[in-house]
């Protein structure tokens, strides 16, 4: 069972915001147990990390808050990694190494086969697409830590940017660093989450998307944050592993034609629901 959230963060330094003894100590240390060192998260203008990996969100016409992850190295644990590796050969040795450039940027991974020599046999590029948000969970973060605030009681004044993360980043790399990778017979695989699949989904032409066929160059590995009673904390899940070949990316990056605007009464009624 689901625990019930709300809009504010969900995990800090790894931990269910509820797991209060392990945040407390990861925050101490300044430790991240995805990665396995200190908190990649941030404030430019001081340098003290964040320590938030999600944060509660329900989006258009969903029921319900789920944990939306806003840290790319939330998904940089072996689990993730290691599922690539059912795509390969069986011959060889698996591997997985950042950070490899290509076209003057990088891909985040490339995983594999290697031979005894260290040569390749077979490779596909991986890259890692959390969600960005609008506005601060900083104050959240703030009243969490200090015993006399309540943290859901903040102002919640933060969005998810759906169009940067997925749109303009994921789409704008799926679409030419697939070309290359299609090139070259191979696969550029994406690990994101269900709620950004579900977003492109509802909100742009997914025709092309389908289960996985190996000779489609983009794939997308879906992956859910399911509760685990036993730790107190969030695990990932596989959900979907899905595939497109380019036009089917292509037509994932043109948004749908514009609606009719509303009349200034249903804006009126879409404002007061805010209240």
């Amino acid at each position: 069972m689901q625990p019930e959230i709300g809009k504010h963060p969900v995990e800090f330094y790894g931990h269910f915001h509820q797991n209060k003894s392990a945040v407390e100590n990861g925050k101490e240390t300044d430790h991240c147990p995805f990665i396995e060192t200190t908190c990649k998260k941030r404030r430019k203008s001081e340098g003290e990390s964040i320590g938030t990996c999600s944060v509660g969100y329900r989006g258009q016409g969903q029921t319900e808050f789920k944990p939306h992850c806003i840290c790319p190295h939330r998904f940089e644990t072996p689990e993730v990694l290691n599922e690539i590796e059912s795509l390969f050969v069986d011959d060889g040795e698996y591997f997985v190494t950042p950070e490899v450039p290509l076209q003057g940027t990088s891909i985040d991974y490339v995983a594999g086969k290697r031979a005894d020599d260290g040569s390749v046999i077979d490779f596909a590029g991986v890259e890692i697409q959390a969600l960005d948000t609008t506005g601060s969970v900083w104050n959240h973060r703030e009243a969490y830590f200090d015993d006399d605030l309540d943290m859901e009681a903040v102002s919640k004044n933060y969005g998810i940017n759906w169009a940067m993360s997925l749109t303009k980043t994921m789409m704008q790399q799926a679409y030419k660093k697939g070309q290359t990778f299609g090139e070259w017979g191979e696969n550029l695989i994406f690990l994101v989450q269900d709620v950004s699949i579900d977003y492109i989904r509802n909100n742009y032409d997914a025709s092309g998307l389908r289960s996985i066929r190996k000779d489609d160059p983009v794939h997308f590995y879906s992956y859910r944050l399911d509760y685990n009673t036993e730790t107190d904390d969030y695990e990932w899940t596989i959900d979907e592993k899905l595939s497109a070949d380019i036009d089917g990316v292509t037509d994932m990056m043109v948004p749908p034609d514009d609606e009719a605007p509303p009349t200034r009464g249903e804006f009126c009624e879409a404002v007061e629901k805010r209240f």
